[in-house]
């Protein structure tokens, strides 16, 4: 008898993992089923039912499966389902109460917007976005055109009708606000603008592999340091790209302020602040030298901001991302400031690419041999690459990118200064105040050909 029992539990193993090896994960399921409570093979049985539960994207089965067979070695199929279910375009943890049948207007866009108590809501034709609002927002109270231009800025890269509106004049506010990341760009963009500059932080409300914990240690700093609390945002309104067939993410540059836009009211704002660097604006995608004071880009958004009665701001559009390191370095911030968005309370994640390209130049520990800074040190075209090549010198890595030797050749030490000419952006009420900054921390390019003959090719 025990023979035939083992005979016929190969058997079993044999027919459960080749189902499973063609990918039959279903049948591979119900076939493993029969056998978790044999004290034998139960183990072997449950393995084959996550994997083929993963494998079939029942994310949410995996967790249940996983909460009931607590093993170890099922915790990551657990975690990636997790984060795999609550990106589904359609996944949404909170829901309007009143308005929830509601369905997308294409015709008389504003009735799109609904508000119940501090939560403000969007309808879009793939569902519902929200912003969980300060106390001091009112729907009825804020000017027609904040949300058409909120509205084009998350949808117009799907929707044509959004691309087209026009308003009264809002009056103008008087109080300038920048869109604050937390990070180093964005830090150096808060110690160039004047001091009554309002920061206001998105926080993405669901769970991904990004985290919010550097930020948070950022933002504490400059509580500290400005007595002025930073004001933060959460919102879920970084799925409306996924619903599209897109990663999760801001649907457009601007996005990452479409708070402020729609604050701009209950927050009497004249101008948003963004911490673009010349990475993106002089040079395009970081590799090739634009006027970008006449690029359509510049030229589009910028009247469409004025338009509502707000100014559009790019305060270091004339500083590179080595030269924000320097101001926040030079600001003495430097310490509690990382552009790392995969860290935690311990520290940085040190693998990622903005782990090397910001934490590498400062001494920060990092690993080089991790597989997404290998990947786009060898992609074409180079990330950020500009940056990237100063990185690399910085950190004295040139032996380890022999491919890129052609581009290290000379000095880089002219990328930590700023570019006069992108002053001009900055509208008059705050250039001199600007300048004046950015002169505190950085000097100007000796040679402004160095950067205007930017042409990286690989």
């Amino acid at each position: 008898m025990g023979l035939i029992w083992k005979i016929r539990s190969v058997l079993w193993r044999v027919k459960v993992r080749r189902l499973y090896n063609s990918s039959l994960y279903e049948q591979a399921e119900a076939l493993a089923s029969r056998g978790v409570a044999d004290a034998g093979n139960g183990k072997f049985a449950k393995d084959i039912i996550i994997r083929s539960l993963y494998n079939q994207e029942k994310w949410k089965e995996v967790e249940e499966f996983h909460q009931k067979y607590p093993y170890e070695e099922f915790a990551k199929f657990s975690a990636k389902a997790r984060l795999k279910r609550i990106s589904e375009p359609n996944y949404n943890d909170l829901q309007p109460s009143k308005f929830l049948n509601k369905e997308w207007d294409g015709e008389n866009l504003l009735s799109n917007w609904h508000q119940e108590e501090n939560i403000l809501w969007l309808r879009y034709p793939n569902g519902w976005v929200y912003w969980e609002m300060p106390i001091e927002f009112d729907l009825k109270k804020t000017h027609h055109g904040l949300l058409y231009l909120a509205m084009e800025v998350l949808l117009s890269p799907w929707i044509e009708e959004v691309r087209h509106w026009d308003v009264e004049a809002r009056t103008r506010g008087i109080n300038p606000a920048l869109a604050y990341s937390g990070g180093i760009d964005s830090t150096a963009a808060a110690l160039v603008l004047p001091d009554n500059a309002l920061l206001a932080y998105h926080k993405r409300s669901f769970d991904s592999s990004l985290t919010h914990d550097l930020a948070m240690d950022s933002i504490n700093t400059w509580n500290d340091r400005c007595r002025q609390d930073v004001i933060i945002v959460p919102s879920n309104h970084e799925r409306i790209r996924s619903s599209y067939g897109k990663q999760i993410g801001f649907s457009s540059d601007l996005a990452a302020g479409v708070h402020l836009i729609l604050l701009s009211d209950a927050l009497n704002l004249s101008s948003i602040s963004f911490g673009t660097p010349i990475d993106n604006t002089w040079l395009a995608k970081g590799m090739k030298f634009r006027d970008f004071s006449q690029s359509k880009y510049w030229t589009k958004w910028r009247t469409r901001f004025k338009s509502v009665g707000l100014d559009l701001e790019f305060p270091i559009n004339h500083v590179s991302e080595a030269g924000a390191m320097k101001i926040c370095e030079r600001s003495g911030i430097i310490d509690n400031i990382n552009s790392c968005l995969r860290g935690n309370g311990e520290g940085a994640c040190m693998a990622c690419w903005k782990c090397f390209i910001k934490n590498g130049p400062l001494g920060r520990e990092i690993i080089f041999e991790s597989k997404e800074i290998q990947r786009f040190l060898t992609s074409t075209p180079l990330r950020t690459a500009q940056h990237a090549l100063w990185a690399i010198q910085k950190q004295n890595l040139e032996s380890k990118v022999p491919h890129l030797a052609k581009f290290l050749s000379e000095p880089l030490d002219w990328w930590e200064d700023y570019y006069p000419p992108g002053l001009s952006l900055i509208s008059e009420g705050m250039r001199l105040g600007v300048e004046t900054q950015t002169k505190k921390y950085l000097q100007p390019m000796s040679d402004l050909i160095t950067l205007e003959s930017v042409d990286i090719k690989l």
